[in-house]
């Protein structure tokens, strides 16, 4: 990482650090971060200039005593974020500026951040009209397009930001194609054993192997003229309450059913995968209630509640 981006990490990382330690010893702190207590000191000092908004009353407040600081006022960063529509496009933009500094982030840090920023705004993050490079596409289209030419397989570190996981697979690439401004490699995984769209900038890290792609032969590209997800009748049936501020999911996905009840929505779709259902319900602030199957609403119910149980013990 270069200087710039260990300094990022550290101011990032410093007043947390601090917080956990509540008079924390600027010596013990220098050390732990592998710096000199005179450049501690200096980019504690930075601190000062940043917080939540320029005012002076939301920008983040230190006390030095000796050896010792103290953090008076955190910014707001102890607080659980929540994010504006502009907020979160705002992140989204400096998250992919981001990826175009070498070095400035651990190898897919910000690619993860992306996603999930992505994934807990929905269709209400818009960043397509932002004349930016999308560094991670374009660092991965040139590899895309050379295995589906050369009909090479590709190994492939994928980021799912549904599961909040990273996978390693082999995938055997069949077309890439683009759709609302996000370039997807459709291919044969046979980790799954089945068709796939891997988006280019979930990639972490791939290359290109020795060996030929096994697409097999009853396979044929996916058309996406109706958009990238296409259910398919052995998905998952899912059955869904939304309040008003969540009716955008019955026209953003393709649903079977939309009952108007009162001011919700009672709407059946079918998932590919239980996980992006969990993940929307957590995410939704209780605008999205699972209603079947039942097994999916007791899972969801769960994870809520032991997620709620880990925050009121923190």
């Amino acid at each position: 990482m270069t200087d710039t981006g260990n300094r990022v990490a550290r101011l990032l990382a410093l007043v947390p650090y601090v917080l956990n330690q509540g008079v924390a010893s600027i010596s013990e702190t220098a050390n732990t971060f592998g710096i000199g207590t005179d450049q501690l000191r200096k980019e504690l000092e930075m601190l000062w200039m940043c917080g939540r908004s320029s005012g002076p009353e939301d920008l983040i407040d230190l006390m030095f005593e000796g050896d010792t600081v103290s953090v008076t006022y955190d910014g707001g960063l102890s607080r659980p974020l929540k994010l504006t529509a502009t907020e979160a496009m705002t992140l989204a933009v400096a998250l992919r500026t981001l990826t175009d500094v070498p070095g400035a982030t651990q190898s897919g840090a910000a690619e993860r951040a992306l996603a999930k920023l992505e994934t807990a705004a929905g269709q209400h993050l818009d960043t397509t009209a932002v004349d930016i490079r999308l560094a991670t596409q374009d660092r991965w289209f040139s590899l895309a397009s050379r295995g589906v030419h050369e009909k090479r397989a590709i190994e492939l570190r994928y980021y799912t930001a549904a599961r909040d996981e990273s996978t390693l697979r082999v995938i055997d690439p069949v077309q890439t194609f683009t759709v609302d401004g996000v370039t997807y490699l459709e291919a044969w995984c046979r980790r799954a054993e089945g068709m796939r769209s891997f988006r280019l900038d979930r990639f972490e890290d791939a290359h290109l192997l020795d060996e030929p792609a096994m697409v097999p032969t009853d396979v044929a590209p996916k058309d996406v003229s109706d958009g990238v997800y296409r259910p398919a009748p052995e998905h998952l049936l899912v059955e869904l309450r939304l309040t008003p501020g969540w009716a955008w999911v019955s026209e953003y996905y393709p649903c079977e059913t939309v009952t108007p009840s009162g001011d919700v929505l009672l709407v059946a779709l079918r998932v590919a995968d239980p996980a992006w259902v969990s993940a929307l319900v957590r995410r939704s602030g209780g605008g999205v209630t699972v209603l079947a199957p039942d097994w999916l609403a007791r899972d969801v119910a769960g994870q809520a509640a032991a997620a709620l149980a880990q925050y009121c013990g923190q």
